[in-house]
């Protein structure tokens, strides 16, 4: 606690120097809160991951706060407040006690009270620390939208907004309830813009009448510093290739997995096939797996984070998504980061993130296809360029490209000052 003053000799601020240059040197001195609906807590270190890479991107040239709400049905106490700042900014997460009745009328208003008190309660942290934004940016609507907006108008602070979530998609097709889709509505038309991750999910939010102008396409982070190109070490003869997902069968398509590799076990392939990962329908997926007579060739090793993920997956000569519905798919660019090829299907924002150079795309739902394309990855995986591979993403999907793209979306906004 040290404090320092400064003395400035340099010519570069001048306009015959003009040296004064670099979006990093450059720092953004406003402050940026995001408020997230999906955030990695105490009960779920995976959901929002996403999220939390945005921050650190955005965090390398703006001070970043986030604050989370989190419902918590074990909880004792109403409220619980955490705060963290191990990845150089402020992630304060206050947990409420989710609350369960018989009266699910009774739940909602409980549960939505508890939620705005502890957004405002978040906001008073903000104060006593001098954290208080010049711009919030909404990760995932509705419900963090409503505060966004709430708090333009009490404090006139401006918002964006950056979508991740598939139900707008047709194959998902949940975003449903009239007073969900007014709210929505309202909260993006007094937004200063939003980005989605993925042209697809555009497309999928125009169509059910979501519509913005600016509205921008940027995509998810890859910790390519944690993905690194050192060379596919390959674990005994068999071919081994990757399943990397959630574990939910109506996105992910595990079975459809699994009866593909049935028939490459028929046929006369050895092979191994690791999927990684946990959720709703992984024991589900791994009794299908022995039903199947595929024990012996299918390992699942739950979830594996960092270094742990790292290793098994560059153990792996391929990987594969055989997803109905996507809006992104991160596995896609962390593999092509390790310069693994992907086998995926051609659903959502997918052929986005996978030029045909470095993967086969495949039609949702069509095993024979998959079956083909595993076959010939199989005996041509050693044939992508791996280099070229990391270059892609070192060009697309690192924290200084991806952060420096909301850099410019907050000078934008921050620009053209509006009165809701």
């Amino acid at each position: 606690h040290i404090p320092y003053v400064i003395t400035e000799h340099w010519s570069r601020y001048l306009p015959h120097n003009n040296s004064y240059q670099g979006n990093l040197r450059q720092k953004l001195t406003e402050k940026v809160l995001f408020l997230p609906a999906w955030y990695p807590n105490r009960n779920d270190s995976m959901i929002g991951l996403f999220v939390q890479r945005h921050a650190i991107a955005v965090n390398k040239f703006a001070d970043v706060t986030v604050l989370a709400v989190v419902s918590d049905v074990n909880m004792e106490s109403t409220y619980e407040v955490e705060t963290n700042s191990d990845l150089g900014f402020a992630e304060i997460i206050i947990y409420t006690k989710k609350h369960q009745s018989s009266s699910q009328f009774i739940n909602t208003l409980v549960n939505a009270y508890r939620y705005i008190s502890a957004h405002i309660a978040g906001w008073s942290i903000l104060e006593k620390t001098d954290k208080l934004p010049d711009i919030n940016h909404v990760h995932i609507l509705t419900r963090a939208g409503v505060m966004a907006l709430y708090f333009k108008i009490r404090y006139h602070i401006p918002y964006v907004i950056t979508e991740h979530w598939s139900r707008y998609l047709p194959h998902n097709n949940s975003y449903q309830g009239n007073l969900r889709q007014k709210l929505t509505e309202k909260v993006l038309k007094h937004s200063k813009g939003i980005t989605t991750v993925s042209l697809a999910l555009k497309k999928g939010m125009n169509a059910v009448g979501l519509k913005k102008d600016p509205w921008h396409i940027i995509p998810n982070v890859v910790d390519t510093k944690m993905f690194q190109l050192d060379g596919i070490r390959q674990k005994g003869n068999k071919i081994r290739f990757s399943h990397i997902s959630c574990f939910e069968e109506q996105s992910k398509n595990m079975s459809g997995i699994l009866r593909a590799a049935k028939n490459l076990k028929k046929q006369g392939h050895d092979f191994e096939l690791v999927m990684i990962g946990d959720g709703p329908d992984w024991k589900q997926t791994k009794d299908y797996a022995t039903e199947l007579g595929l024990a012996d060739c299918v390992t699942f090793t739950g979830v594996l984070e960092n270094q742990d993920l790292v290793d098994e997956m560059s153990q792996c000569q391929f990987s594969v998504l055989f997803s109905n519905y996507e809006t992104f798919a991160i596995v896609i660019p962390e593999n092509l980061s390790l310069g693994i090829p992907v086998i995926a299907t051609s659903a959502g924002g997918i052929p986005e993130v996978l030029p045909s150079e470095f993967g086969i795309l495949v039609p949702p739902k069509d095993e024979k296809a998959l079956t083909d394309a595993l076959i010939d990855m199989m005996n041509h995986h050693q044939d992508y360029d791996s280099e070229a591979m990391r270059n892609y993403v070192d060009e697309n999907y690192s924290y200084m490209e991806v952060g420096h793209r909301f850099f410019e979306m907050y000078k934008e906004s921050l620009s053209n000052p509006d009165i809701l």
